[in-house]
C-alpha cells in the first residue's frame, strides 16, 4: 500500500448494481487520490441516503440522524451512545461546514484495519478514511444481501 492507500481486498460483488456501484467506485477513486475531505463528505451523505432508502423516507424533510443510524449501525456495524451528536458533529459538520465540528478533530488516511472509521477520543473526533470506506462497502453489500436495498442493473 503506497501512501497508505488501500486496495479492495475483495471484488465488490455488486459492481453492476446501480446506483450503489457509482457510490463505491467514486469513493474508491477518491480514496486512491487521497481526497480525504471529499471522501468523508461522500461517506456521510451516502450513509444517510442509504438509510433513507432503507426506511423509505427519501424526499422527506427531517429524520437525517435516524436514517444515518439505520444504515451505519445495522449494516456498517458502528455503535455509538449518542447518535444525534455523532450525526451533528460529523455528518452536519461535513455537509454544511466542510469540517468536523470539534476543535482538534481531523480526517486521516489509515491502514484500513481499524474496527471503526469514526473515532471519538475524549473531545476529539477523527475520521479514518480507509477503514470507514471499507466498512461502508461491506455494509452496503450486507444491506443489499438482506434485501433492504433494491437491486437495479444497468
Amino acid at each position: 500500500m503506497s501512501k497508505k492507500n488501500i486496495e479492495l481486498e475483495y471484488s465488490w460483488k455488486y459492481s453492476e448494481v446501480w446506483p450503489y456501484n457509482g457510490m463505491v467506485n467514486d469513493l474508491y477513486r477518491g480514496v486512491q487520490a487521497e481526497q480525504n475531505y471529499l471522501v468523508a463528505l461522500g461517506l456521510f451523505a451516502y450513509s444517510e441516503a442509504l438509510g433513507r432508502m432503507i426506511l423509505g423516507t427519501i424526499g422527506r424533510r427531517g429524520g437525517g440522524a435516524k436514517a444515518f443510524r439505520a444504515f451505519t449501525e445495522k449494516y456498517v456495524g458502528y455503535k455509538f451512545v449518542n447518535w444525534d451528536e455523532v450525526f451533528d458533529l460529523y455528518r452536519n459538520g461535513f455537509v454544511h461546514e466542510f469540517y468536523i465540528k470539534k476543535i482538534g478533530s481531523g480526517v486521516y488516511n489509515d491502514d484500513g484495519l481499524a474496527k471503526c472509521g469514526l473515532v471519538i477520543s475524549g473531545s476529539v473526533l477523527h475520521v479514518l478514511i480507509n477503514s470507514y470506506f471499507k466498512h461502508f462497502a461491506v455494509g452496503l453489500e450486507r444491506a443489499i444481501d438482506a434485501g433492504v436495498l433494491q437491486k437495479q442493473t444497468l
